[in-house]
């Protein structure tokens, strides 16, 4: 009996050849999209699931996406926090309603075409980094769970993005390969998160001055809304003594921005919560990296983890990280393999 998978799909190359990979291989191949924003529906899905002959079912996910990552991301950003929507998604949106059809479905695996592997080790399942090192994606999946990740299929975790262009032109969709890939966050849509956030569902949100403060609390500056500004800028920032100052801190409850100098924006120690990991015993590994993707920078070296209360983790860095952002995901990883991670948490150490 063949055995079946949920597959995702978008209506880009990499969900494509997935599913052309994954049928290949013998399974019976049943396509999902999944619509979460304002999509159309994708009508050409339909004439490449015919061509693959393969089953095509939408499912209305907006409601969910709204309420786990639209309405995140507009709140956190209000909160003078770094949100990051992609890793947002993939946690609780995404791979949760994959799951969720294949288990009306009765289908055991679930696939998607992540740039990643998942591979068993000492009775786990992890997240891996895929061999396409540019295009890995394993930072965003450090929320995953291990139940989900026990039935899912990333078979785009052993090719590169050129290869996977060049399997979608050898079977005769050269147009699918090279299309223009959508790029940044999808619900934007081209506008400037600013923009989204002050329209969103129709309120006005007009930004509101306020006073930009130096380390030991004295007034330097004014800002012009908290939303033009994330920790590390420079640009809008009063410089002192033509030495130019950065946001260090935003407050938004007392609408205030903190300034400092570049060198007082490293930290060695970070705390996360909203933790997430596969295996609790791997906090006890010698080897554990962190990585944060956003305006700053990534603490080179290894980095001491203890856990400090429920879902929450205290990260000694063995180098110092450079303007990092409360709200952004912090993913730890032991060589390629992803533990998991949690959210830079407000305040520093």
């Amino acid at each position: 009996m063949r055995q079946s998978v949920v597959v995702g799909l978008s209506g880009g190359v990499d969900s494509f050849v997935t599913a052309l990979l994954l049928k290949q291989q013998g399974y019976e191949v049943i396509g999902v999209h999944l619509q979460l924003w304002d999509d159309k529906g994708k009508p050409q899905l339909d004439s490449l699931c015919r061509d693959l002959g393969i089953e095509l079912l939408r499912y209305d996910g907006q409601e969910l996406f709204r309420r786990q990552v639209v309405d995140v991301f507009v709140q956190e950003y209000s909160e003078g926090r770094t949100p990051n929507p992609c890793a947002l998604c993939n946690n609780t949106v995404k791979w949760s309603l994959l799951l969720q059809v294949a288990d009306e479905m009765r289908v055991e695996k679930v696939a998607t075409g992540h740039y990643v592997k998942i591979l068993p080790l000492a009775g786990h399942w992890y997240v891996c980094k895929g061999e396409d090192a540019v295009k890995d994606q394993s930072y965003f999946l450090w929320g995953v769970k291990e139940k989900l990740l026990m039935r899912a299929l990333t078979p785009l975790g052993d090719f590169t993005k050129v290869q996977v262009k060049k399997m979608a032109q050898d079977y005769g969709y050269a147009d699918l390969a090279y299309q223009k890939e959508s790029m940044g966050i999808c619900f934007l849509e081209g506008r400037d998160y600013r923009d989204f956030i002050f329209h969103y569902s129709g309120r006005i949100c007009k930004p509101v001055p306020g006073d930009i403060r130096d380390t030991d609390g004295h007034v330097i500056g004014q800002h012009t809304g908290l939303l033009n500004y994330t920790v590390g800028q420079k640009r809008g920032m009063p410089v002192i003594g033509n030495e130019p100052l950065y946001v260090k801190e935003i407050c938004a409850g007392q609408n205030l921005i903190v300034a400092d100098r570049k060198n007082g924006l490293f930290q060695h120690v970070l705390e996360i919560e909203q933790v997430n990991l596969i295996d609790r015993t791997d906090l006890e590994l010698e080897n554990i990296e962190v990585k944060v993707r956003g305006l700053g920078l990534n603490p080179a070296g290894n980095a001491n983890v203890r856990e400090i209360g429920e879902s929450r983790l205290r990260i000694y860095l063995e180098n110092p990280a450079w303007a990092l952002a409360p709200g952004q995901p912090v993913a730890l990883y032991c060589g390629n393999r992803l533990l998991g991670g949690g959210i830079l948490s407000s305040g520093r150490i």
